[in-house]
């Protein structure tokens, strides 16, 4: 399982600038709008950050936010696109905040390279560092198993993608200690997402 994680940073270190390129002008305004109206709170971890953009986001709408990527590269991009933003490398699997640190956690497609037994550890470290009724904005690869993908637009770099059904991802946050507010499937050109807004209980 560890090695699974290291060949993803390695690759994602590989394309940190045209994976940067590719998605900082990307934002997701609507998701981003609807995140910030459920908080009870101005503090946010983003974790699996890339180049930066929701971290700077957050913080121009007025919130105390941090970013964690586990490439090193991933976060040097970030911190030349967007300077003076707060990041830190850090492992989703063993997070080091403190309990109840943060009235909300980001987490765009960031989990698709954990491998799936680590997944309730993660969500469960999530709970940890969560406020009371703290949210928690998820999106993952809709599906079933895993598989050794290469993109186009990555130059075809390598990548192992871990899928989840709405089923089962809803089965782990409960698990977790997460109440599901909203669960969406969402179809786009090159994958199929599933987007979760859930609350700390």
């Amino acid at each position: 399982m560890k090695k699974q994680i290291e060949k993803a940073i390695k690759a994602y270190d590989k394309i940190a600038e045209i994976y940067s390129k590719y998605t900082y002008n990307q934002i997701q305004q609507y998701q981003l709008t609807k995140f910030i109206s459920l908080l009870k709170g101005k503090k946010i971890l983003d974790v699996g950050c890339g180049c930066g953009r929701d971290v700077e986001y957050f913080l121009q709408e007025g919130y105390n936010a941090i970013g964690v990527d586990l490439s090193e590269k991933m976060l040097k991009q970030a911190n030349k696109i967007v300077p003076k933003i707060k990041l830190k490398k850090q492992d989703f699997t063993d997070l080091q905040f403190k309990k109840e640190s943060f009235h909300g956690i980001w987490s765009m497609v960031s989990l698709v390279n954990i491998p799936r037994k680590k997944i309730i550890k993660v969500l469960k470290g999530f709970n940890d560092i969560l406020t009371k009724k703290g949210i928690l904005y998820l999106t993952v690869e809709e599906g079933e198993g895993e598989k050794n993908i290469k993109k186009p637009k990555y130059n075809n770099e390598l990548i192992r993608y871990v899928y989840f059904t709405e089923e089962e991802m809803q089965d782990y946050l409960k698990k977790a200690g997460f109440k599901i507010l909203e669960s969406e499937i969402i179809k786009l050109e090159d994958c199929t997402l599933l987007e979760i807004f859930a609350e700390k209980e």
